[in-house]
């Protein structure tokens, strides 16, 4: 459900190739922009209404979400249930602290593990339409009964 860093990683850099595709897709910057906004307003009106979902706020005007995430309560659950359906949820970020790369520092912090525990991330793609949307916001409706 998660993952682990075990210790440092490795510097990486863009290959041309990459850098190439990079430069095509950013001439399509404002219309993934504009979907991605859009799909954001769609899943925060499909959500509002839900009891014990919280959507985290980025501020969609001034900025392009990468990603949609919610908290909840019975996060195990409703992971769980969601996948069994092939809606690909997510847990994006695990606490830092909690990795065994950090272990050397960690220290108790409670509210970033509280939230660690309820954070899901939602199926979040400018290809996706407001069925979609709807369709991953009904599942979720369906696993919180």
């Amino acid at each position: 459900m998660s993952y682990t860093v075990d210790g440092p990683g490795l510097r990486a850099h863009l290959s041309q190739i990459n850098a190439a595709i990079g430069l095509v897709q950013l001439r399509h910057i404002d219309e993934v922009a504009s979907a991605r906004r859009i799909l954001w307003t769609q899943y925060e009106q499909g959500l509002k209404d839900l009891p014990g979902v919280d959507l985290v706020d980025v501020g969609v005007s001034a900025s392009v979400p990468s990603m949609l995430a919610i908290h909840i309560a019975y996060r195990e659950h409703v992971f769980t249930t969601l996948r069994d359906q092939g809606i690909g949820v997510g847990t994006h970020y695990p606490p830092n602290h909690l990795q065994p790369a950090f272990a050397p520092w960690h220290r108790p912090l409670p509210l970033t593990e509280r939230i660690g525990r309820h954070d899901l991330t939602l199926p979040f793609h400018p290809l996706m339409s407001d069925r979609d949307a709807q369709v991953v916001v009904d599942a979720l409706a369906g696993a919180l009964r």
